[in-house]
């Protein structure tokens, strides 16, 4: 979870997949509005990877996110 005063999530384009399959070079899967596409472009899989790597950085440790889960459920 990201937390709620986070400005400029790196996810902001939408959801991604990077795969490694066994003994080859890593690609980048999309999905986006019914359409999807591969990327094998060692920049752009680079790109997304580096993405990636934001994403999780501003994420909530597994405890913080579990925190503001609480959190939010007893505020309703």
């Amino acid at each position: 979870m990201l937390p709620l005063h986070c400005e400029g999530y790196a996810g902001i384009d939408g959801p991604f997949i990077l795969l490694t399959p066994r003994g080859k070079q890593q690609v980048g899967y999309l999905e986006v509005q019914g359409e999807n596409r591969l990327v094998t472009d060692a920049e752009q899989v680079r790109m997304l990877a580096a993405r990636y790597s934001s994403i999780r950085g501003q994420a909530l440790t597994p405890r913080e996110s579990l925190v503001l889960i609480e959190k939010k459920l007893g505020d309703e």
